[in-house]
């Protein structure tokens, strides 16, 4: 039974993976059309002084959009750590080279804007507004905050009418004198 199972897991090695990497290869890239394009960076093209070229999209439909970076390319993007970065290719294409395979690196989904097959334009998805959402969350943590601590003043305020009721029933019992001594 081993054997069978090790021949059939060569026999797919063998015969369905490179047809895998085949169909994988042999998938078509066109180039962007004017307008906008979002999508994740896959590759990035350099020429042979690596100078940034251009730059592979995988869009949402699983489509390949080829991307040429021109120096009038403009760019916003954005690190890990928050810091927005704008320039133009032209001005410092080193620090484009880097924001871009940044972007690749995390998987950050960009919008570029193409005019006359060149991106005139790559900038980061737009996430929604940041400002209106921490606003939000405030509003949660307060109203979190706020039933908490009337939780808190419910349960002290029962417990004192416990304690006080408890002290009632305790008078009344005869001989309630020595068990409040004894306890």
């Amino acid at each position: 039974m081993h054997k069978i199972i090790v021949t059939l897991l060569v026999a797919f090695t063998t015969f369905a993976l490179p047809g895998v990497a085949m169909a994988q290869s042999l998938a078509t890239t066109e180039t962007a059309a004017d307008g906008n394009t979002s999508g994740v960076i896959t590759v990035i093209q350099v020429d042979e002084d690596t100078r940034l070229v251009g730059f592979v999209l995988s869009t949402g439909d699983g489509e390949l959009v080829e991307v040429a970076i021109g120096d009038s390319t403009n760019f916003g993007l954005e690190n890990a750590a928050g810091d927005r970065w704008v320039s133009d290719f032209g001005a410092d294409p080193a620090e484009s080279l880097r924001r871009i395979t940044d972007q690749r690196e995390r998987f950050a989904p960009v919008t570029v804007t193409v005019r006359d097959g060149v991106a005139s334009a790559v900038v980061d998805r737009e996430q929604g507004d940041l400002e209106r959402n921490l606003g939000y969350l405030f509003a949660i943590y307060l109203v979190t905050w706020a039933g908490f601590f009337v939780y808190i003043f419910i349960v002290s305020r029962r417990q004192s009418d416990l304690s006080r009721e408890i002290s009632a029933l305790k008078s009344q019992i005869p001989g309630s004198d020595a068990l409040e001594a004894n306890g």
